[in-house]
């Protein structure tokens, strides 16, 4: 009989434990629900999907439920590791979210930040040895248990078409701790920034906009590369303008273009998300509806003048025409949009302080000022009509 899921409360989340784990035959998972604020330890697992139509079967609270290879291949080891680990529950998003219910996928990829970044640790996995790949399919299931000699692969393997994908940046970024995994072997993230570092000459405290971090990035040397640069190697990663994000992660790719935006809100400064939740995620949005919506987004809050010589921007946002960049810019100039905070929403004094640096406002003026500013914009919008969805593209 297969699976099926119960309802998951708001401010709720799934996790997986493992209970039985028979290389290459067998693997049978329990599944509870959890406050996300009491949730157990648990690792938070980042990897690829794989391959549509390449399925395997598990159990999962005694049903059978499919999932692709590579994630099969994924939880054996994971499951292996868990055993010895402080945390001894993994969240794995093809499972832990019903990817069937529309409203619940949608609550869930809105909180995934958080999911990522109160995870006791975000294990990566970058699949077997490289070397094995092209043998598997004439191999039992015993190519599970075979190690990798060493990690002295790690240039190939920051070339894995993992690093290439959307939704890894903010999984990466946001997390406490990092492992690697390939097969059996495991390093440590540390570990992983300074062999690729060494070997691509790079200096990672360069600061943001360096021109070396510039060159670097334009030659695509290693798809890691993007997010070892982000992320600092004594500090984590630090929020950044949306801007600056969709730049910075230009090369990365993803199946649908509207994730391109949709995958860094969980990195922006606070205030400044709060700005397009109204609107983001939301994948009954067209593509071009999301760029209209980011372009005024950006030309109102972050006074960014967007002209067909924002190639890098467009770049980042999957619009490579340079007759399609004109009717969006068009469009967004022309969007009745305001950015802007709910009434409800209270902002510290630290915080408004920081927007209004960021916006550009005097710095002389006085906190209370600051939210005259705001209330004005508020009022000016609320004359207007319902707002970008009547933008002719949309």
């Amino acid at each position: 009989m297969a699976f099926t899921y119960s309802d998951l409360k708001p401010g709720e989340l799934r996790l997986l434990r493992p209970v039985s784990i028979r290389e290459g035959t067998f693997m049978s998972l329990e599944m509870a629900q959890f406050e996300r604020k009491r949730a157990p330890p648990y690792i938070a697992v980042s990897y690829t999907w794989g391959e549509e139509n390449d399925m395997v079967t598990l159990r999962l609270n005694g049903r059978n439920f499919s999932v692709r290879r590579n994630l099969w291949f994924c939880l054996t080891y994971l499951s292996f590791h868990a055993q010895h680990s402080k945390a001894r529950y993994l969240w794995v998003d093809a499972i832990c979210i019903n990817q069937g219910n529309i409203p619940e996928r949608n609550a869930q990829v809105r909180v995934m930040d958080e999911i990522y970044k109160n995870a006791h640790c975000v294990s990566i996995w970058l699949g077997l040895d490289p070397d094995l790949e092209f043998y598997k399919p004439w191999i039992e299931g015993s190519v599970m248990t075979l190690d990798l000699d060493s990690f002295d692969k790690v240039t190939r393997l920051a070339d894995h078409e993992y690093w290439s994908r959307y939704w890894v940046i903010q999984e990466c970024l946001l997390a406490r701790d990092i492992q690697i995994h390939c097969g059996r072997s495991m390093m440590s993230w540390a570990d992983f920034q300074e062999a690729l570092s060494l070997e691509a000459n790079l200096r990672l405290l360069a600061p943001a906009g360096d021109s070396v971090i510039t060159e670097m990035l334009d030659t695509k040397k290693h798809d890691a590369l993007p997010l070892l640069l982000a992320r600092n190697p004594t500090d984590g990663f630090s929020q950044r303008p949306l801007e600056e994000l969709i730049i910075h992660h230009r090369h990365s790719r993803c199946k649908d273009p509207r994730d391109r935006v949709f995958a860094l809100l969980g990195l922006i400064e606070d205030w400044e998300r709060k700005s397009l939740e109204r609107y983001f995620p939301n994948y009954s949005l067209s593509h071009d509806g999301v760029v209209v919506i980011t372009l005024a987004h950006l030309r109102e809050l972050n006074s960014t003048s967007v002209t067909l010589k924002s190639q890098k921007l467009f770049q980042g946002l999957g619009v490579e025409s340079n007759e399609r960049q004109r009717r969006l810019i068009a469009a967004a100039e022309d969007c009745p949009y305001y950015i802007g905070y709910d009434d409800e929403i209270i902002m510290s004094d630290e915080a408004r302080q920081d927007r209004a640096r960021y916006m550009g406002w005097d710095d002389g003026l006085e906190i209370n000022q600051y939210e005259e500013v705001v209330e004005d914009g508020l009022q000016m919008s609320d004359n207007m009509s319902s707002g970008v969805y009547r933008c002719n593209i949309l």
